[in-house]
Order: C-alpha cells, then sequence, then structure tokens
C-alpha cells in the first residue's frame, strides 16, 4: 500500500514539472538570450536559460527527470552561478549533473535559497518518496500549496487520495495538527473519495478537539459519505465524537424532534419537494402532501441490538382518512440473507408494535416515515410528536 501511495505522489511531481514548468520552455523567452549577451553578465539571465533546457528535457522525458543535463544547460547553469550565487534553479540544475551523493546535497542547497522553485520542490518530494519518508513528502506539498496560488488544484486531490493509504493517517494528522491555510480544501477532496474516506474519519477523531471551529472541517459530508459507501461503524464512531456521547437507552436520535438535525442520517434525514416534504418545527415532525403525493419523508440509520425491540409513534391526531403514513423498518447492509423490511402503519394518536432482532444478522438498520395522500382528497398535514425505539427487558 505504501509503494501505491509512493507512486500516487510521484505522479503529482511528475504532473507539476511537466505540464506547469514545462510551459516557460515551449514559450520562446527572447530576453535572457538578450540579457546574456550584454556585459557584465546577468547572472539571473543565465539561470533562466539553464532553467529552461532542463525544463525541455523533462518535458520530453515524460515529466521525468533526467539522469543527466545537457553540457550547454550546464554551461548556463555555471556561468549562473559564478555571477550570482544565489540562483536556486541553476544550482538545481548543476545538481542534476553531479553524483548521486552531492545531487541531493546541492538540492538541498537549492531549496534553503528559495521555495518557490518547482523544479527543485518537485525533486524533492521524488527523493522523499524513494526514501519512504512521508513526513517529508507531505511537508514539501504543504510548501507547495503556500507559495504557489495554482498549485492547489493539482496537489490537493492527490494528497486526498493519498490517505487511502492508513500509512499517511499520522503524518497527515502531524501536519493539519498546525492549521495550514489549505486544510479546508483538503478535507472538501476527501469525502469524495471511497477508499479514503474511513481513514478521513480515523484522522478527524485524531485532530478533534472540544474548542475546535468546526467550519474547518467537513464533517456533514464526511459523515453522510461514510454511510454511504457503507462504512456504518466508522460513521457511529465519528458521529458520536462529534456530537457528543448518545445515551445508551435511546436506539434513535432526536426522537422527540427537539432540535434540527446536524449530521443526517445519524440523525433525521429530511426530505422535501413540491408536492410533499417534513421539516422539524416546534418540537414535531410536520408531514404534509397535497393530494395523491408523497414518499419517503424522512429516515435515520439506527443501531439495533439483537433483541426484542418496541417502537413507540406519537402524533398530535389521528391519521387523516385515506392517508397511508408509516414507519418502515429495513435492513441498511448487504447481506445474502438479509431479514425482511417492516412496516408498521399509523392510525391513532399512538401506536406500539414489538418487533425481533434476535437472529436478523442485521446491526444497521435504516428507520424510514414514508407516506402519501389520498387520490381524492385535500392532501394532510400531520405532526408526529415522537417516534422512540427501545430494547424490552
Amino acid at each position: 500500500m505504501l509503494k501505491i501511495g509512493i507512486i500516487w505522489i510521484f505522479g503529482l511531481a511528475i504532473a507539476l514539472v511537466s505540464g506547469i514548468t514545462a510551459m516557460g520552455a515551449i514559450t520562446k523567452n527572447k530576453i535572457p538570450d538578450l540579457a546574456v549577451s550584454l556585459q557584465p553578465a546577468n547572472g539571473f539571465a543565465f539561470e533562466t536559460l539553464a532553467s529552461n533546457s532542463l525544463k525541455a528535457a523533462v518535458a520530453a522525458n515524460n515529466g521525468q527527470f533526467p539522469n543527466s543535463v545537457e553540457p550547454v544547460a550546464e554551461a548556463f547553469a555555471k556561468q549562473a552561478f559564478l555571477s550570482e550565487p544565489i540562483t536556486p534553479q541553476a544550482i538545481a540544475v548543476l545538481a542534476l549533473g553531479s553524483t548521486e551523493g552531492k545531487k541531493r546535497e546541492l538540492m538541498h542547497e537549492a531549496f534553503a535559497l528559495s521555495r518557490r522553485q518547482q523544479l527543485v520542490i518537485g525533486w524533492m518530494i521524488i527523493d522523499a518518496g524513494t526514501r519512504e519518508d512521508i513526513p517529508a513528502i507531505l511537508s514539501h506539498y504543504d510548501t507547495m500549496l503556500r507559495t504557489s496560488s495554482s498549485a492547489a488544484s493539482v496537489v490537493i486531490p492527490v494528497m486526498a487520495g493519498a490517505l487511502a493509504n492508513p500509512n499517511f493517517v499520522e503524518p497527515f494528522a502531524d501536519l493539519l495538527s498546525k492549521k495550514p491555510p489549505w486544510a479546508s480544501r483538503f478535507w472538501g477532496a476527501v469525502f469524495i473519495i471511497p477508499e479514503a474516506i474511513e481513514n478521513a474519519a480515523h484522522l478527524r477523531k485524531m485532530l478533534y478537539t472540544a474548542d475546535e471551529i468546526k467550519e474547518n472541517y467537513r464533517d456533514v459530508d464526511l459523515v453522510y459519505a461514510l454511510v454511504s459507501n457503507q462504512r456504518f461503524e466508522a460513521a457511529e464512531n465519528l458521529y458520536q465524537l462529534l456530537a457528543g456521547q448518545r445515551k445508551e437507552a435511546l436506539l434513535l436520535e432526536n426522537e422527540s424532534f427537539e432540535r434540527e438535525p446536524v449530521y443526517p442520517p445519524l440523525d433525521w434525514h429530511l426530505f422535501s419537494n413540491g408536492e410533499y416534504g417534513a421539516a422539524i418545527t416546534g418540537g414535531s415532525l410536520q408531514l404534509s402532501a397535497i393530494s395523491y403525493s408523497g414518499g419517503l419523508f424522512a429516515r435515520q440509520l439506527v443501531k439495533l441490538p439483537s433483541a426484542i425491540l418496541e417502537i413507540s409513534v406519537k402524533s398530535n391526531a389521528s391519521i387523516p382518512e385515506g392517508a397511508k403514513i408509516s414507519i418502515d423498518i429495513k435492513c441498511a447492509e448487504i447481506l445474502e440473507n438479509a431479514p425482511r423490511p417492516i412496516s408498521i402503519t399509523l392510525t391513532d394518536k399512538l401506536t406500539k408494535q414489538q418487533i425481533s432482532n434476535q437472529q436478523s444478522g442485521c446491526s444497521f438498520y435504516w428507520l424510514e416515515v414514508v407516506g402519501r395522500s389520498a387520490e381524492n382528497g385535500d392532501g394532510f398535514d400531520v405532526m408526529i410528536e415522537s417516534v422512540s425505539l427501545q430494547r424490552q427487558l
């Protein structure tokens, strides 16, 4: 897995070097050619010529750094260094023409002079990758993101993808604990990568503090992505940390509709369109539908023990004639022998029913509020005051 992550990192470095920096080599810049013809010699102009030559070689080599540099590029780099010793790109060119031991030393000298040179940072990332030094890789990415406004669109998705490798979790935690300016964009990219979301949840738990600014994260999206990808345990554990530990006796969250849901579908997920919908208002779940319309109004993912359970639903009035409203419970897990769904039709102000989950083999269920108004009626407005689910002793 580590090798795969390193390959992804290499891919980014290569893309940056061959795609972004090669543009300078393709464009015929006459200014350095003119500057080097003047006296005294302009070291920075020679540096530009040496750099452009290397960029062209990288582009021609499918984005990979060459094992050696062309003599003309090396000559430009030497002249640049002799005229202006603080020319990081010239030092980088000289480094690539040196022995392996000297190459790394010179590249670090170039990096110390400037952290804005993509050629230098790209090589540093690749070098860190060959040594499997994940903290160094992420540190160089951090540098790249802080010094280049155009790097984020390329760097952030690959960093998010690298989180699919569990070896990256702790190094990411160390880096993100410093609250880098690109952190919110990183979290915005992580939840759309299924392979990374479980490690992302672990990383999020490592970074959690009671006084944190939650707007810096994408917790709602991450919880929803975990559920959508059947990572129910990870979603449940993250939710309990973010929302506070639930009381042991309560299997259903916010059963009396006392507050707006924050982390659906671990809390109530409400649905509505132009014909029907659900809303939490005044301590009740309001269900509204026009004539002959309806569907899924609300749902919540619940973890049920292997036990006899009782579900209790209380509304402010009996269900209107011709309308059908029910509580449906169905296994959310993908199982070969999943238990059959249960549908409990609501008729009176109070509906109670016992159900068994003793030998179902399923732990996570969707508890759904569904309904439809009568075809020839006026629609309905129903207020459900509570939905509770409790283990029977």
